[in-house]
């Protein structure tokens, strides 16, 4: 049974689970340099455990609680977090994973804020479950693929681009979220790429060598 009023130890309780809830899935994001990492998914679970405990203590004028409205509250502005985080380019839609993850997240800290233990670590559990061996089963149906996202640095655009263009007439994979910057003194190539694991590292050696080219960073999985 819910009550309106709990000791310190209790909240403390609730408090340092959602923490911990939100640091082994934050931690799973972060390895994977996702835009929900560490703080983000820390802090997703923690807010929705304290607007839950704190919905707890809330009186209408009949002095009946209701801590559903919060909790309908949390659900809706949720939704608009996990929207900043997907991307839609050229058709493709990247950022699902993500803003599913920040769902999850705000899920488990209400359940934590209603002293649902149980659930909220089930629940936290099947999420890491999902996030990773069914990344792996994932890859597998796909035949293996890794996607990337790759950052150039060159003195010179010209050779760089030549080379991503040439790529892109002998591989089936296109490159998503091409984007040219100037950044003083250099200029910076952007661009997402899905292809199999060795031609990755051939691309990103092919890359390296490049006329003008002065730093070429690969970050895996960072399509969603």
């Amino acid at each position: 049974m819910i009550e309106s009023e709990l000791s310190y130890m209790e909240l403390g309780i609730r408090l340092l689970m959602s923490l911990i809830i939100g640091i082994i899935i934050g931690l799973e994001r972060e390895m994977h340099h996702k835009a929900a990492g560490l703080r983000t998914s820390v802090l997703i679970c923690l807010g929705a455990t304290v607007f839950t405990l704190s919905s707890l203590t809330f009186r209408g004028a009949t002095g009946a609680m209701d801590p559903s409205r919060v909790a309908a509250g949390i659900v809706t502005g949720i939704g608009f977090l996990g929207a900043g985080t997907i991307i839609q380019t050229r058709g493709s839609v990247h950022g699902l994973t993500t803003a599913a993850s920040i769902w999850v997240m705000a899920a488990l800290g209400l359940a934590v804020g209603i002293g649902y233990y149980s659930l909220a670590i089930i629940g936290a559990v099947l999420s890491v479950i999902v996030l990773n061996p069914f990344m792996m089963i994932e890859k597998a149906v796909k035949g293996q693929k890794t996607s990337c996202t790759y950052t150039i640095r060159a003195t010179d655009t010209g050779p760089a681009l030549t080379k991503i263009m040439d790529a892109l007439r002998k591989s089936p994979s296109e490159v998503k979220r091409l984007k040219v910057s100037d950044k003083g003194g250099y200029h910076e190539i952007t661009f997402f790429h899905t292809d199999e694991d060795e031609k990755q590292c051939k691309f990103a050696d092919e890359l390296a060598k490049t006329e003008g080219v002065v730093e070429v960073e690969a970050d895996q999985g960072g399509g969603d």
